[in-house]
């Protein structure tokens, strides 16, 4: 979890900085560093000890101490649902933009690593077709998987656009309610065919030498200087069944059975959007403020939030048709003597979302939390979701992921320069 640097801060932080200090920092940046070099190509391991000498000689710096050099570890984020939300500083932004982020599997893992490469595969062309063909949310519509250091895997889907985050998270959750049964019901030739089409694309013969060097980093990088990695993961793939994609979304995806559901919502608001307050997030369910903030947007006037909750809990009695009707009379549109109705630009928007306030989909149900994050200022909506005020706080209550430790046994070259040692 990389949330952005606020503009404002980044802003105060370079007030601060002088001519004077810039100066300093070219001539003491490189007094004392650590650095790894890769030399690929047809080169002796002389001529690659050779090269690794001039690049000492030219930057001219001293071996970093060993208390000064600390390896990346990964955040282990504790099982639950986080919300991470900042407000738009620019005046004319008007885009919204969410990442929903579940943690599933480790890195380290071959059989997890393909795993969740065969889900995304599956997942992502629907995914947009969904939200960004169908629905029509924003242009930035997309679903991938990552990975950092020895830590877990995620699987991101983001939505960027012009509606509340609120209803593009519940527009996420809307597609992850229903996906559970597009896996059941996935041709297994068709599953067939997605393997061997990545298989061969991982086979491939590379065609240069920046294509090899990149490949050779990714493990270095890591810490784990598994150079069979694609072999293994080549193996692993071919053992894959699409049971085990299911197997992976109900453990760690649905809602429904993952024990220990672990979910950051990463939420960025226009500035002119209507931000619910703290209160607003511990006193109504997300369904109600989406509904409100898609109200909001298209009739150009505030909502009462109380009146809208009162309103969602008589409609459950009606059709849905009939609650939206009393919804479009209730809300007139903006600039419009007419009541809404289907030719208006937002009504899709307001019918999903009504929807959604009517016939909620099922939480994931949040057990209680080992650490109490309100002693940090963190505080939890009426979900149970703990809305994350202080990224680096929250951090620091926290475990860490171990280090990589590497598959093979890294042997020093008996040639060493300037305190440093060749590998």
């Amino acid at each position: 979890m990389v949330p952005f640097v606020p503009t404002s801060l980044l802003e105060q932080l370079l007030g601060q900085v002088t001519i004077e200090a810039v100066q300093k920092h070219i001539e003491t940046v490189f007094s004392a560093a650590y650095f790894k070099m890769l030399v690929v190509g047809n080169f002796a391991p002389a001529e690659a000890v050779d090269a690794a000498q001039q690049v000492s000689q030219m930057l001219n710096f001293q071996s970093l101490p060993a208390h000064s050099h600390v390896p990346s570890r990964m955040v282990n984020i504790e099982p639950g649902h986080y919300i991470y939300r900042h407000m738009g500083e620019d005046p004319n932004m008007l885009n919204n933009a969410v990442v929903a982020t579940f943690y599933c599997g480790m890195v380290t893992n071959p059989k997890d690593r393909t795993t969740m490469a065969l889900l995304v595969q599956i997942a992502k062309d629907q995914f947009f077709d969904q939200l960004r063909t169908k629905e029509q949310l924003g242009y930035n519509v997309g679903a991938s998987t990552n990975s950092f250091g020895s830590g877990k895997l995620t699987l991101d889907m983001r939505v960027q656009g012009e509606s509340n985050p609120t209803y593009l998270l519940q527009r996420i959750d809307s597609f992850i309610h229903g996906f559970r049964q597009t896996l059941v019901e996935f041709d297994t030739v068709k599953f067939g065919a997605l393997v061997e089409s990545i298989v061969g694309k991982a086979n491939e013969q590379l065609t240069s030498v920046d294509a090899e060097a990149n490949r050779m980093w990714t493990p270095i990088y890591k810490g784990t200087y598994n150079f069979a990695r694609l072999a293994d993961e080549v193996e692993s793939f071919q053992k894959v069944r699409l049971d085990d994609v299911l197997d992976m979304w109900d453990r760690y995806i649905n809602p429904e059975t993952a024990v220990a559901y672990t979910r950051v919502d990463s939420q960025l608001w226009a500035a002119k959007a209507s931000y619910p307050s703290a209160t607003d997030m511990t006193t109504w369910p997300e369904s109600i403020l989406a509904l409100a903030g898609c109200l909001e947007s298209e009739t150009h006037m505030p909502v009462d939030l109380s009146d809208l909750s009162h309103f969602i809990n008589t409609a459950v009695t009606q059709t849905s048709a009939d609650a939206l009707g009393s919804l479009a009379h209730q809300y007139p549109m903006a600039n419009s003597t007419q009541v809404l109705d289907e030719t208006a630009s937002g009504w899709s928007k307001i019918k999903n979302a009504l929807d959604m306030a009517m016939n909620p989909h099922n939480q994931h149900t949040l057990q209680d939390s080992e650490t109490n994050f309100a002693y940090i200022g963190m505080y939890q909506t009426v979900e149970g979701k703990w809305v994350i005020t202080d990224v680096e706080k929250f951090k620091a209550t926290q475990a860490l992921h171990g280090l990589a430790v590497p598959v093979i046994k890294l042997i020093p070259n008996t040639t060493a320069f300037n305190d440093h040692t060749i590998v």
